[in-house]
């Protein structure tokens, strides 16, 4: 109890958006009494923040149960949350929206200018572009969507979590970094994106969900069919599951593709 409470005061203390709300139609989880087994899980891609939460609640509400977070099994494979990726600037940047090959250039640019990135003379603070650390093992969405492969120059500065991202574009006029979408924090702002030569979107949840901002996905998640992972399914598809998602700074699974999934898994 108390880590799973250690883990949502931590995420939520940059992440919580409490505007995007669970769709209703989401039923609560019901534990199944005595329910006991081992089960492999794995996200994939893997959110980490999501594969710490997703996993500790479900223990406290089964505790009997067993769970080997990471291994890969080759069993079912379910659409479980939506992961869009914020790119963020300082808030008095002046800039609304970047492409993405712009963006791309001020993460491989050995001397980056905002004017490359359509901001023209407005932003006279230098470029400072900061990326995450990826701990082995864990999918980079920003360096598969944005930099295709393309190493980072090597002015681009890394912070250890996001919340740090956060904190070090606020102190820095000329910052440029990204965050799950549902993170929040004082002195930054997002920018809408685009495409080449495509409209500027922002990193909303309806414009994830109808696929039109350029850094959107679905997280999937992939476990043993058996029944201790049929019921950690049940609980990421619950209300609950739902909103362990939104807390770790994803949005919610739109229902109509959880409808789906439950069926598929034989849960409903």
């Amino acid at each position: 109890m108390k880590r799973r409470a250690f883990l949502i005061a931590l995420l939520s203390c940059s992440a919580l958006s409490p505007a995007h709300a669970v769709d209703e139609r989401y039923r609560d989880y019901e534990p199944r009494p005595g329910l006991a087994g081992e089960v492999a899980v794995t996200g994939a891609p893997a959110p980490s923040s999501l594969m710490l939460l997703w996993p500790e609640s479900f223990r406290m509400l089964q505790p009997q149960t067993v769970l080997h977070v990471g291994v890969e099994t080759g069993g079912a494979k379910v659409k479980a949350a939506v992961e869009a990726l914020a790119i963020l600037v300082n808030d008095e940047n002046p800039l609304t929206c970047i492409s993405l090959d712009a963006l791309k250039s001020l993460y491989t640019d050995e001397n980056p200018s905002w004017g490359g990135a359509g901001s023209g003379s407005a932003a006279a603070a230098p470029v400072t572009p900061l990326a995450r650390e990826a701990k082995a093992g864990e999918s980079d969405f920003f360096a598969e969507a944005v930099m295709g492969g393309a190493p980072f120059a090597a002015g681009v500065r890394r912070v250890a979590r996001y919340s740090d991202m956060l904190d070090e574009i606020a102190a820095t006029p000329g910052g440029i970094g990204y965050a799950p979408a549902g993170y929040r924090g004082d002195g930054v702002k997002a920018l809408q994106l685009s495409k080449a030569e495509g409209t500027c979107a922002p990193p909303s949840a309806s414009a994830a969900y109808r696929a039109e901002y350029p850094l959107s996905r679905f997280v999937y998640v992939e476990g043993d069919r058996n029944e201790a992972g049929l019921a950690f399914f049940d609980y990421v598809l619950s209300q609950e599951g739902q909103r362990d998602a939104v807390i770790a700074g994803f949005y919610s699974l739109p229902w109509t593709f959880a409808a789906e999934e439950r069926k598929k898994l034989g849960l409903d």
